[in-house]
């Protein structure tokens, strides 16, 4: 195919330049270090407040453990039910945290 204007001449310095920018956009030279702290946590929140947070969130992870664990074969079933073990391991410990705050009147 015969062009009746030919393509302008092309700056090698400019080409070079922009294939740079793309380069550190793409491909940074130090990536972004991940946070160590995926949440944050209210600098307010009481230790009561923060134990009886940790149990429930114990007894979610140990519901879901169980629930996953009925549904598989071993050895895969046999892995899910003793992280669900240990779950029930750490809420009875912190459920025993939640009563030292409160003795019961006897």
């Amino acid at each position: 195919m015969f062009k009746i204007v030919p393509d302008p001449p092309r700056d090698q310095a400019k080409d070079r330049a922009a294939f740079n920018r793309a380069l550190d956009h793409y491909l940074p030279t130090d990536p972004p270090q991940p946070s160590t702290n995926f949440y944050a946590i209210s600098d307010d929140i009481s230790f009561e407040d923060s134990l009886l947070y940790t149990a429930d969130l114990l007894h979610s992870a140990s519901a879901t453990a169980l629930d996953c664990g009925e549904h598989l074969q071993s050895p895969e079933r046999a892995k899910v039910l003793a992280v669900w073990h240990l779950l029930e391991i750490a809420k009875a410990m912190v459920d025993r945290s939640i009563e030292c705050l409160h003795p019961r009147k006897t």
